[in-house]
C-alpha cells in the first residue's frame, strides 16, 4: 500500500548552502521525497562542496520510519559533498527530536 505524503518541504540554493524549509508532520514519504529532490540539485552541482540549512520552524516532528529516510538523506548527502549541516529549529523539545541523527555521526571532521 502507498501512503500519501505528510509535510511538506521546499528547497532552493542560496549560493553553496541548500535552504530546505520544513512544514507540517512529517512520515517517511515526505522524507524520501526530498531526498529524491535534494539529490536531483546536488547532482547537478557536479561534485562541488555545499553546506545544508534546515529551516524546521513551522515543522511538526516525523514517524520513526522519516527519521530512518532521512538518515539515509543524510547519509547520501555526505558522500556528495555536503560538508555541514545545522537546523533552525522551534523549540527544545524538536531539538532533543533530531538530536539522534546528530549523534549518529554526520560530522566528518
Amino acid at each position: 500500500m502507498q501512503w500519501a505524503q505528510h509535510g511538506t518541504y521546499t528547497l532552493e540554493w542560496q549560493g553553496d548552502i541548500l535552504v530546505t524549509r520544513l512544514t507540517g508532520e512529517w512520515n517517511d514519504v515526505a522524507a524520501l521525497n526530498l531526498h529524491r529532490d535534494a539529490r536531483s540539485l546536488w547532482q547537478a552541482r557536479g561534485g562541488q562542496e555545499w553546506g545544508l540549512l534546515t529551516d524546521a520552524r513551522e515543522w511538526g516532528g516525523g514517524t520513526p520510519e522519516c527519521f530512518d529516510a532521512w538518515w539515509a538523506f543524510f547519509e547520501e548527502g555526505v558522500a556528495a559533498g555536503m560538508l555541514a549541516a545545522t537546523d533552525i529549529l522551534p523549540s527544545m523539545l524538536h531539538a532533543l527530536i533530531v538530536s539522534e541523527l546528530a549523534g549518529q555521526g554526520l560530522r566528518t571532521g
